[in-house]
């Protein structure tokens, strides 16, 4: 029999016979550990401890195991909880809240650990949602699959519960955590919203406006430009990728913008880079900069990652 680390709040929530995460348990009593699924008894301080057979494979208990799990429960009681919201030209493209209808069904979310990471199923009027606790805005999720995509940042979400346990108004770690998914936070936002809600700005721009960034292979000419973001994506490298629909030249494409190592790459929804000898190119790339910046002006929580695209930018 091995001791749990008890260093962190939440690791001292267990299930209870309904499978159900609680907190507190008596002394003595035995419960499950969220995440291995064996049995722990409660310590007289609260800590977990596991009872193992001898030889058996030890438990490393996991704070995300804990949120998922309460994010799914707070789910499939009809919670309503926390993102928030996208706005565009004063329209609101995502709410400031997700939540499951009571007559709808939740299916979790494995991810590859085969570990509970969120959630997934579809509203009273049929739109696809997933809700996920996953760095890099969930982008292991085929995005094609959802019409709505929330997701929780771990490490900002769980620097906002130390904040918040820090400040003692809680005792209750299954309470606080709850509090915090269902109140105003930082850590949870949008990545996808339909295209069909989007009221884009549109704009006349000149090609050459990026001659002094770029060498023109086209000559100057005028077009109709739309830009505006529908989504945003996350890699490796902590980049963030911003998802634009465009209207030039009586076609509608979806391109990509990201700023990396220092210079603003054009990409298609591929993912490939776009040859500025495209012969839209100049006002392309202008258009999404402008797309860019209208959405972060329009929803300050994103400020934080704004810096990525425009802080080099011209203009």
């Amino acid at each position: 029999m091995s001791a749990m680390t008890s260093q962190h709040p939440l690791l001292k929530i267990a299930l209870n016979g309904d499978g159900l995460l609680s907190w507190p348990n008596s002394p003595g009593q035995t419960m499950r550990c969220p995440t291995c699924m064996r049995d722990v008894i409660t310590g007289p301080d609260g800590d977990l401890i596991h009872q193992m057979e001898e030889g058996a494979n030890p438990c490393t208990p996991s704070v995300d195991v804990v949120i998922s799990k309460a994010i799914i429960e707070l789910l499939s009681t009809g919670e309503r909880l926390y993102v928030n919201p996208v706005k565009n030209a004063n329209r609101t493209l995502a709410p400031s809240f997700i939540f499951l209808h009571k007559d709808k069904q939740l299916r979790p979310f494995i991810n590859t650990e085969y570990q509970p990471a969120g959630a997934t199923w579809r509203s009273d009027k049929g739109n696809r949602l997933g809700f996920f606790y996953m760095d890099e805005r969930a982008s292991k999720i085929n995005k094609d699959q959802f019409d709505f995509i929330a997701v929780i940042d771990p490490s900002t979400f769980q620097a906002e519960f130390k904040t918040l346990w820090s400040m003692c108004e809680f005792d209750n770690p299954l309470a606080a955590l709850q509090h915090l998914l269902a109140s105003e936070n930082m850590s949870s936002v949008w990545v996808k919203w339909p295209v069909k809600s989007l009221q884009p700005r549109k704009e006349v721009v000149k090609a050459d406006y990026w001659y002094d960034y770029y060498s023109p292979h086209y000559p100057a000419q005028q077009a109709a430009c739309t830009a505006t973001v529908i989504g945003l994506e996350g890699n490796v490298s902590g980049e963030t990728i911003y998802m634009l629909q465009i209207a030039v030249d009586r076609s509608i494409v979806e391109y990509q913008l990201v700023k990396s190592l220092g210079v603003i790459l054009l990409l298609d929804n591929t993912g490939n880079l776009v040859s500025e000898t495209h012969p839209h190119f100049d006002i392309i790339i202008k258009a999404c900069i402008s797309g860019v910046r209208d959405f972060v002006r329009q929803n300050p929580r994103m400020r934080s990652v704004e810096h990525q695209i425009t802080s080099a930018m011209p203009g």
